[in-house]
């Protein structure tokens, strides 16, 4: 048993394409946000998408993940998460490293986005800034650098061996019926009440990331290494990333109906 663990954790750290929220999360994010926006930000999220590289929103919030390991946009690889060390409760501003965060990005993806014109840049800054909000969400975004956010605690899911990371980035969505299923989400948001939707429509990315940094605390005092995730875990930690997932989606509309006012003439 002991020689079985070892070897399912040495599988677990080979290196392999991260993908962050997962394919499923940020498509279900950018595919809910993009049925919540008005009018005409949709306008300009359709004009920006006919530019590329991706012309599909939920696609393309796919693709900072699919570039990130490219030449060309490998400065962007350290966006993609905020750490701080263990001990740490309340995040700052000045968590963010000299190479960038998640916190940096979404701040200079939203400046890019509140310029003018039809360009590649803004293009790319769309879903840029997409993925980024959505990763925001994703509890083990918001981590802890010893632990790469969670990638190098193995445990098993459902008898699979898996790590925390991936868990929260996919397996659970998975589990939940997600993959496939694009009204799901829609039909869970409908069913909240409408204040509680107005309270996620506030704050700014600094709160956001502090909800995902409490999650992560109770996640990392809960969750052990080895450890055998079933179905009382899921019934525990599925809504969470649910949750996460539709405030990820609501938060994102409101920023971009923000963000994507059509110039206006004198």
């Amino acid at each position: 048993m002991r020689y079985s663990f070892l070897l399912s954790l040495c599988l677990l750290l080979v290196p392999a394409k991260a993908l962050a929220f997962g394919s499923i999360g940020h498509q279900q994010v950018c595919d809910l946000a993009y049925q919540l926006v008005q009018p005409i930000t949709k306008q300009q999220i359709d004009a920006l998408l006919a530019i590329g590289p991706e012309q599909q929103f939920a696609k393309g919030c796919v693709w900072p993940d699919e570039v990130r390991r490219e030449p060309a946009y490998q400065f962007t690889a350290a966006f993609h998460y905020l750490n701080v060390p263990r001990q740490q409760q309340q995040l700052k501003t000045t968590d963010c490293a000299a190479k960038g965060c998640l916190l940096s990005a979404i701040q200079h993806y939203g400046a890019l986005l509140k310029q003018d014109g039809q360009t590649r840049q803004r293009a790319e800054a769309l879903l840029f800034y997409s993925h980024f909000i959505a990763d925001l969400h994703q509890p083990l975004h918001v981590s802890y650098a010893d632990d790469q956010g969670g990638n190098k605690t193995a445990l098993y899911y459902f008898g699979q061996p898996w790590n925390l990371h991936g868990v929260w980035d996919s397996a659970m969505l998975k589990s939940l019926g997600y993959p496939g299923n694009s009204q799901l989400a829609a039909d869970k948001l409908a069913k909240l009440q409408a204040t509680a939707v107005k309270r996620w429509q506030s704050g700014q990315p600094l709160v956001w990331a502090q909800q995902s940094l409490e999650q992560t605390r109770r996640i990392y005092r809960e969750y052990k290494p080895g450890m055998l995730f079933s179905q009382k875990e899921l019934d525990r930690d599925g809504p969470v990333i649910e949750q996460r997932l539709l405030q990820a989606s609501v938060r994102l509309a409101w920023q971009l109906d923000q963000l994507l006012q059509p110039a206006t003439g004198n």
